[in-house]
């Protein structure tokens, strides 16, 4: 049996549900899973993400199966009239982890940031998914490390 090889593209309007489960999968894993998932909710936002000129939403495709994705925007920091990019979401699924699919997807976030005019991309390993291993690959690919994530729940 032939494996398909992965495409890389933005999404569409009509990938939104598959971005949308694969958030919930990614969230499922995250630290922030006791926290309740609403999957309108990021349907939504996923929606207006992939409308939004601002905002990137792009994936790994292998056929009709989105392995991966990242998703990021860009904004005005208030202390600056430069553009600086952030992700939300960069989410390999763990089958596909270990190769080149969240560098190439990284890599698609990093060339989109330039190509709108951000002077610098803030990203991080802050999941809770194998965080130390995201964070070396992060510097690998030329990020700085800088500060600490830390999260505590309240109910």
């Amino acid at each position: 049996m032939t494996r398909l090889p992965l495409e890389y593209r933005l999404a569409t309007e009509r990938d939104v549900p598959a971005v949308t489960d694969l958030c919930q999968e990614f969230h499922g894993f995250s630290f922030q899973r006791n926290v309740p998932f609403d999957w309108d909710i990021m349907g939504d936002w996923v929606s207006d993400r992939v409308s939004d000129t601002g905002s990137l939403v792009a994936g790994a495709w292998r056929g009709n199966d989105l392995v991966g994705s990242v998703i990021g925007l860009t904004f005005v920091p208030p202390y600056s009239n430069r553009v600086v990019a952030g992700d939300f979401i960069w989410y390999v699924r763990p089958e596909y982890r270990g190769g080149m699919t969240g560098v190439r997807l990284m890599r698609m976030f990093e060339n989109w940031a330039r190509d709108v005019g951000a002077v610098q991309i803030l990203t991080g390993a802050t999941s809770g998914i194998k965080s130390e291993r995201g964070a070396a690959l992060l510097e690998r690919l030329g990020f700085v490390p800088t500060g600490t994530s830390v999260y505590k729940d309240l109910v």
